[in-house]
Order: C-alpha cells, then structure tokens, then sequence
C-alpha cells in the first residue's frame, strides 16, 4: 500500500520573519540601504513587534538620510526592548549622524549603563562629545579606539606615558590612524619635548621627509620600521588629549613649514598660472577610508564652480579619483599628482598657492598645519574635528587659516559649492 509522505509542518511567520532579517542585513552591507529598508517592512508585517527590524529597519534609513524616519523607527525598537544597549547605540549613533550631539551622547551614556565595558559604546560617544567641543569627556573615551578595534592592538616597547615628566628618557610616539590625524596630532611632539623627554616618532612613510624637516630633535622612522627600546610609549592621536584639555590649549598656529630644498621645483610647476590665481583643489579623500564617500564629490563640481576668470586651477589629488581629469583639459586644470612623491612635496607646492579649496581629506590639515588658506567644503556628517562647539560654524580652533563650508541639506553639495564660488569671486586679485 502506498503511503503518502507526511507534509513538513508550515514554516511559521517568525521563521520567514529572520529571513528578512538576514536579506536586509546582507543588502545594507552591500551598499543598498534602499533594498535593505524593503526587506526589513516585508519583515516586520510577519513580526510587527520584533525590535531587531525597527533598530535595523533605522540604520538602513540612517544610511538613506532620511534621519526623522530612521529615528521614529528607532523609538519603535526602544519602546519595546527599552535595556538594549545595542538597540540604544543605534539610537546615538543616528541622532549624531542627524546633527544632534547632545541627544546622541544622552543616549549612548544611558547604553553604558547597561554595558559599561563596551569599547564601541565609549567610542561613539567620545566622538560626540568632541563635536559639541567637551574636550575633557571626548578624550577619556576617545581611548577607547584602542579597545574597540578602531586602531589595530599592538605590542610596544616601555610603559604608557600619561604625561608625566621623566627628563632625559625616551618616549615613542607610534603611528595610528590616516595622513590627516598624524598632520593634526603631531604639533603636541613640542610639548613632550618640553617635558625633557627625547621623543621617537613612527609615521607613515609619505610624511616622513617633512616631520624630518620640522621636528627638531626627533628620530623619525617609518612604519615597519625596527622600533628601539625606550621608557614610554604612547599612540600618537592621544597627544592632544594630554595637552589641549579645553579649547584654549588648542595650539591653532601654523606649526609645520615646508623644506626649502623643495620650493623652487615646486615654484616652476605652478608657472603656468601668469599672474592669474593660484587655486589647487582636492574632490576625494582616500577611497580605503569608510565614510570617505560622505565626505567625497566630483571633480565636476569644482569645475562648474570655480572655473573663473582671473583663476587657474592646479589639481593636488591622487589615488583612482585622479583618473576624472582625463575628461577635461589640460588648460582648465593642471595636474600636479605626478610631482607630488610624499607630503613634503605637497607642503612646498600649496605654501605657494593663492589657497586651496576642497573637500575633507588629509590636504586639509597640512594647510591648516602650514597657514595656508584652505576652504574645506563638508557633507552633512563631518569629522568630528570639524564640529568642535566653536561660535563661528565656519572656524575651527584647531587651524587658523581653515574656513568651513557646511551642507545646508543632507546630501546637497550645492550649499557649500555655492557660496564658495560666491565667496571666490569676491576676493581681490592676486599681488604680482
């Protein structure tokens, strides 16, 4: 007798709920946020009451922009799983991608108390208070990069240095993070010196030959390099939280200046300007970095802005981003990346520009460490060091010579390019 095969029981919604869960999981981090948010609705009309869909149904919009929805969507999750730290760290970490520092660090401090040990949670809300300008909280936590993997763990030589005097020993100062946090830290080298102490700087490679050039007295090695024994220790970007306590300290003189020997070849690159304005510009920053596409645009851009009589346009950018200028001439813009070998060839050549305009990358600090003016054109989520509570949103009190250029819409380039371009044409011609 033939017996049929008993059915496999139906698949319940909660089951076919966590397959959206992964589908969107899985599209948001292939970059498509939008797909992810459609996942995550087909989910949550099987599970409306699943937590998990909101706060991640809140990170999709988050990525989106669409920040009111992504923090409606993240009250719906809280509502119903109140004690979530990681429910309560999306939260934060919204309401500071929303503009709102004050609320996101409420919000991640209450996370902690919840978990107190959470390396991300400290993270995050150092960051934010760096951007209200909370030096004194920002850089206790701002350690935790150390923890949280943002800044890989490594074994050093000596002890930790916490800013103690110890005259006559020998401190290394390790390298950490990209080109733009070394330019900005490094100006805390002096303060340890003062202190007595010889200092051992490892840097990356690029930037060595000028840190050679300006730091007097300082052994500098280059990444990979056999590190000698010393006393202390410390990682680099934890230097200014030594030093510059409240915004006061902040030492926003030009502190870095470029090696002679390099001037006149860079001199002869930017001849071709014939009197007319010096204007060198950057569109992207290192495309290895993760948010460097809210921070990046297109070359385009600059040209429709800028492209003005009286002004020759000199490009400094380097990477695959370079590759755009093939679509315009020579004239319009002169390429410069393939006589910049290392920042100090960099520093020689923007030290004689009229000023440089462009969006967040590492060009932007070493103007800024050099004194020369720098327009720096900012998406709608900064670097922190951009946002650092000053009275003029167009100022930091970290470089003097830096004015800011802020989104006025989430995503809109068009704002900042705008009054760049306005604030360009009202400049007075350069002095021949």
């Amino acid at each position: 007798m033939h017996i049929a095969p008993i059915p496999p029981p139906p698949e319940s919604p909660h089951a076919r709920a966590e397959g959206f869960l992964r589908d969107g999981a899985a599209l948001r981090t292939a970059g498509q946020p939008a797909l992810a948010v459609a996942a995550y609705r087909r989910g949550l009309e099987l599970a409306p009451d699943a937590p998990e869909f909101w706060s991640n149904m809140g990170n999709a919009l988050r990525d989106l922009r669409e920040y009111a929805s992504a923090i409606a969507c993240h009250r719906r999750a809280l509502a119903l799983s109140p004690c979530a730290a990681g429910y309560l760290m999306n939260f934060g970490t919204t309401l500071a991608a929303a503009g709102d520092d004050a609320a996101a660090a409420q919000v991640l401090s209450r996370a902690l108390r919840f978990a107190p040990n959470d390396a991300n949670l400290r993270w995050n809300r150092a960051l934010a208070e760096l951007r209200q300008g909370r030096l004194a909280p920002g850089w206790t936590g701002y350690e935790a990069r150390l923890e949280s993997g943002e800044v890989p763990a490594r074994d050093l030589p000596g002890r930790l240095w916490a800013g103690e005097p110890a005259a006559g020993q020998t401190l290394l100062v390790a390298s950490e993070q990209g080109f733009g946090d070394a330019i900005w830290a490094v100006r805390y080298i002096r303060a340890a010196q003062a202190l007595g102490l010889r200092v051992v700087l490892e840097t990356q490679t690029e930037l060595a030959p000028l840190f050679r050039h300006c730091l007097d007295g300082v052994q500098v090695l280059t990444s990979g390099d056999t590190l000698p024994p010393v006393q202390w220790h410390i990682r680099l970007c934890s230097l200014p939280g030594l030093f510059a306590t409240d915004a006061a300290q902040i030492a926003g003189a030009a502190y870095l200046r470029p090696p002679p020997d390099r001037m006149d070849r860079a001199a002869s690159l930017l001849a071709p300007a014939r009197g007319r304005r010096k204007v060198g510009i950057v569109w992207s920053g290192s495309q290895v970095f993760k948010g460097n596409a809210g921070r990046a645009t297109g070359l385009e851009r600059f040209l429709h802005s800028f492209t003005l009589p009286g002004v020759q346009l000199f490009s400094l950018q380097v990477g695959p981003p370079r590759a755009e200028l093939t679509a315009w001439p020579q004239a319009q813009v002169i390429d410069l990346a393939p006589n910049l070998r290392d920042f100090a060839d960099t520093a020689a050549v923007v030290a004689q520009l009229d000023q440089v305009i462009m969006t967040d990358s590492a060009v932007a600090h070493l103007c800024g460490a050099l004194g020369v003016p720098v327009w720096v054109l900012l998406g709608d989520n900064p670097f922190w060091l951009w946002s650092t509570g000053s009275p003029d949103p167009a100022a930091t009190p970290w470089y003097r010579s830096v004015r800011l250029f802020r989104q006025r819409e989430a995503g809109s380039w068009t704002g900042p390019f705008d009054a760049a371009a306005a604030a360009l044409l009202t400049l007075p011609a350069p002095i021949q």
